[in-house]
């Protein structure tokens, strides 16, 4: 049998062909790391070494939603933070007071921004005008107490999660004014792109096409993909930047979307249904109105995308 060149460089392509495959089921690329096991929701000791900086300011976004679905050894707080005390307008308890979103904003300005007025305005001021004038170094210093001894997070975050925290502050946030006019709506953004993005980042693996497939209400008073888009655009762009705590969302920070991106998903993501009776009209989609984070099988702590 006469073997030519052509035959040896095609056995030789079709190797590595093959060995790629082989290795994709076993992990994936990102951010220039190899991230094993990435089915895997098993909480794991955080380590900061293998992280990216942008992993790191993702996981930052994250803590700053919810920190205790961020992290794997805290302990979650059951009584009110210690200057709730100072407003008197929010009514939430418990852990709630403890989340720096509850504070500052989903849009990053506090008093001045989204919660300027409703259930959620606590007087407080927001955190992107401080981000703009200190440094890393300081910014983990008021996380530890330095500017207020009663907003010391240190007795409930690691040196890491402080780390992490006040480097997506210096370096994660953005001015949403940008994205969003003060109603909430887009400026700019095309749906068609936004729809693109969507099917193929985010309905496949969780959401589903309508945007339905999670349900981050209550059954009988359901919040979708869409609900948030249209309700609290700023707490959506957050999200997709950052990513949900505790899932396998993927994050625009880690995968480095553009502003072009993050506007084309917030105009495509408004026009999915907000409720059960809108759902119902994009046929041919599996939805279900009744599926939470705990029946879906994503509901964890610890760091997201890649917890191993």
């Amino acid at each position: 049998m006469k073997i030519t060149i052509i035959s040896i460089i095609g056995l030789i392509i079709i190797g590595l062909v093959s060995y790629t495959v082989a290795q994709m089921g076993h992990g994936m690329m990102r951010g220039g790391q190899m991230m094993e096991g990435m089915h895997d929701h098993s909480p794991v000791q955080y380590n900061p070494d293998f992280y990216s900086e942008d992993m790191r300011i993702s996981r930052g976004g994250q803590l700053y939603d919810n920190w205790w679905k961020t992290t794997t050894t805290t302990v979650k707080p059951v009584d009110n933070h210690p200057l709730w005390s100072q407003q008197n307008v929010n009514k939430r308890t418990g852990y709630s007071t403890y989340r720096c979103k509850e504070c500052h904003g989903w849009d990053y300005k506090g008093k001045d921004g989204a919660y300027a007025k409703g259930s959620h305005y606590t007087g407080f001021s927001g955190v992107y005008e401080a981000s703009q004038k200190k440094s890393v170094q300081e910014l983990e210093g008021a996380l530890k107490g330095s500017t207020n001894k009663e907003h010391d997070f240190s007795r409930y975050l690691s040196k890491e999660d402080i780390s992490d925290l006040a480097l997506f502050l210096k370096k994660g946030l953005i001015n949403t004014d940008r994205y969003l006019d003060k109603k909430g709506n887009p400026i700019g953004g095309d749906v068609n792109s936004g729809a693109y993005l969507f099917n193929t980042n985010c309905a496949h693996m969780c959401h589903g096409g309508p945007g339905t497939m999670i349900n981050f209400g209550k059954p009988d008073k359901p919040e979708f993909v869409g609900t948030i888009a249209n309700k609290n655009p700023w707490e959506l762009i957050h999200k997709v930047r950052s990513g949900q705590p505790g899932t396998k969302m993927i994050s625009a920070i880690i995968d480095k979307w553009s502003d072009k991106d993050i506007l084309d998903i917030a105009a495509y993501t408004r026009t999915l249904p907000k409720d059960l009776i809108e759902a119902k009209k994009f046929e041919g989609h599996m939805m279900s109105g009744e599926m939470g984070h705990h029946q879906s099988g994503i509901d964890t702590r610890g760091f997201g995308p890649f917890t191993k």
